[in-house]
């Protein structure tokens, strides 16, 4: 752990530039669903079949 805080120490520049591009795809994901709504639905459809699968009749 001691040898990262060192590596971090002697060129901070690329740890630096990864904390802010994850910080600013936060702040744009966060923005993207305050313009759509809030994000409930996601970006998948919903597979709803009505409750209707599993009961295939009862014979004669």
């Amino acid at each position: 752990m001691r040898e990262l805080f060192e590596i971090i120490r002697a060129n901070p520049w690329p740890f630096g530039a990864g904390l802010f591009v994850v910080i600013l795809m936060i702040i744009a994901e966060n923005f993207r669903r305050g313009i759509q709504g809030d994000g409930a639905g996601g970006d998948l459809p919903d597979f709803d079949d009505g409750g209707g699968c599993g009961d295939g009749g009862g014979g004669d």
